[in-house]
């Protein structure tokens, strides 16, 4: 554990995990935790079932969103903006007050688990390996279920308030971080433009080569 606290932050570019700990993965999982642990304790069991079910939407549909998506400027070559869209999703509900957040964060919290099990797939750096997507959930899930926790444990005026102010971070975050993307207008990779070679005799682009082996024979 210390000798993998103590890598330079290059080298965790090759960490099959390292995409789960970037801001625009991160943030969201902590935001949800948070939504998760102040919801009411009667409607607690309804969030978890419908954030599992749009986990499972999002596998199914994810083909569609990407279909959706893809005439976005910019999305495509930004992991289809799946951050920045949980982000607003979750701050949402979130900065409500707690008295009527549940009205609206059981509904989104369908499109927001399907989000995130889209960023999840996206953010495979490993080809497709067997072991990332299990690691990657179950990162996930502690992720969300240690923050929800903590959320729910802390009663007090301060901690609601610092759930709000939260929530109005990602939700700048996600205008933000998605508005930068769509200003980006990247829709995909370019390669660099060929290099133009003068265009004269009959050996157009080989009169450097056949001159040094000209010089060559001569030399004999």
């Amino acid at each position: 554990m210390l000798s993998f606290l103590l890598k330079s932050p290059g080298d965790y570019a090759d960490w099959p995990l390292a995409s789960v700990f970037t801001a625009e993965r991160l943030l969201p999982l902590l935001g949800l935790g948070i939504l998760i642990g102040q919801l009411p304790r009667k409607v607690l069991a309804s969030a978890i079932v419908l954030l599992l079910a749009g986990v499972a939407l999002g596998f199914v549909f994810r083909e569609k969103f990407y279909e959706l998506m893809a005439p976005v400027p910019g999305a495509a070559a930004n992991m289809f903006l799946a951050g920045p869209i949980a982000c607003l999703l979750i701050g949402l509900p979130l900065v409500l007050s707690r008295s009527i957040r549940p009205w609206l964060a059981l509904p989104l919290l369908v499109p927001t688990g399907a989000v995130l099990a889209i960023a999840g797939l996206l953010g495979d750096v490993t080809l497709h390996a067997r072991s990332y997507l299990p690691l990657a959930l179950a990162t996930e899930i502690w992720i969300v279920t240690g923050m929800a926790l903590l959320a729910a444990a802390l009663h007090q005026a301060w901690a609601m308030i610092g759930g709000r102010i939260f929530a109005s971070w990602l939700i700048a975050i996600g205008f933000l971080y998605g508005g930068a993307h769509l200003a980006n207008r990247q829709d995909g990779l370019e390669p660099p433009p060929f290099p133009d070679f003068a265009v004269t005799g009959d050996f157009a682009g080989f009169e450097p080569v056949l001159e040094q082996l000209d010089r060559g024979r001569g030399g004999r």
